[in-house]
């Protein structure tokens, strides 16, 4: 593998050729540029059919797209190689996306299940992932025709909006910016975020009662959710997240939609160090008023050791 990945340009005419690993003699030994292609070929086909290890299958699904299939004549000999990346889930599946992706878009590769398998993939580690950024590029590609069914946009909007409940700062500034630009491009999902009550004897026993949440999540189908006959509860709730960066972009989707969309590729790097970095390089118009209380002992109180005394005390009995 680290002799390929040394052939990093496919050379588009014989005199480009510059790298063998043969003995030469005389001319070369190459008679032709098709002929030295079709070498590069089996040596990937004959390196994917051995026992490869999962963090080498990730490098070469990392390298797909740009290093690796531009030497085959027919990519499409690899989709099975890429299903099966595919189906190993986390973040083999994310990065087998984007070689999946470049069969659909470049050489017309028919994958009937293909939002299934993607809606397969929003799971609790993604918003976690090292991927994350990778793989909501690809999605936003992936959902941006008009043609999708609402309630397919719907599950797929409903989901990411439950996983950034318990999500990292960072993935959750990109699932809200991403929503937007959904109900921006599918108006027919907006009846998540507003959807009128006419009934007046429905209406008080939900204001008394409450509701559940018709959106099942345990369903893999994105087509049997029920999720366009729910709402977006979750995003709403991140409005009172303790980050403020996340509270107050969360609040788009209380206003007026008056952006056009927001350009996700402002959104998709940020980190724990990049959210701390800008809070602690902020000007502050004021000082913070602190008010506490300087204990006089740490240990006791007036009636004997206080709480963190007694745990002290068992920590030095247990040695």
């Amino acid at each position: 593998m680290s002799l390929l990945y040394t052939l990093t340009e496919v050379p588009k005419s014989k005199t480009d050729i510059q790298s063998f690993y043969v003995q030469v003699q005389g001319k070369s030994p190459i008679p032709s540029l098709q002929a030295y292609k079709e070498k590069a070929q089996a040596a990937w086909l004959a390196t994917m059919r051995t026992g490869l290890s999962k963090e080498q299958r990730k490098t070469i699904l990392h390298n797909f797209s740009h290093q690796i299939a531009p030497w085959f004549q027919q990519p499409e000999i690899l989709s099975d190689f890429l299903t099966d990346s595919y189906n190993v889930g986390g973040a083999t599946s994310l990065l087998a996306l984007s070689g999946i992706y470049y069969l659909i878009s470049e050489k017309n590769l028919d994958y009937p299940s293909f939002y299934l398998k993607l809606y397969s993939l929003l799971d609790d580690g993604l918003m976690h992932s090292k991927h994350r950024s990778r793989f909501f590029r690809l999605l936003d590609t992936f959902m941006s025709s008009s043609h999708l069914p609402a309630n397919l946009v719907a599950s797929f909007i409903k989901r990411l909006s439950r996983l950034a409940l318990h999500g990292p700062p960072a993935g959750v500034v990109v699932v809200v910016p991403w929503a937007y630009n959904m109900f921006k491009k599918h108006p027919a999902c907006t009846f998540m975020m507003h959807r009128e009550i006419r009934d007046p004897a429905l209406q008080e026993e939900l204001e008394e009662e409450g509701m559940d949440d018709p959106f099942d999540m345990e369903e893999q189908d994105p087509l049997l959710t029920n999720a366009i006959e729910s709402s977006v509860w979750e995003l709403e709730a991140l409005q009172s997240h303790y980050h403020p960066n996340v509270a107050t972009l969360a609040k788009i989707i209380s206003e007026q939609f008056t952006k056009r969309a927001y350009n996700l590729e402002d959104f998709l790097d940020h980190s724990y160090t990049a959210l701390l970095d800008v809070e602690l390089d902020r000007d502050l118009k004021k000082e913070p008023e602190v008010e506490f209380e300087i204990p006089k002992r740490i240990f006791t109180a007036e009636e004997g050791l206080n709480t963190f005394g007694q745990l002290l005390t068992q920590v030095v009995e247990s040695r």
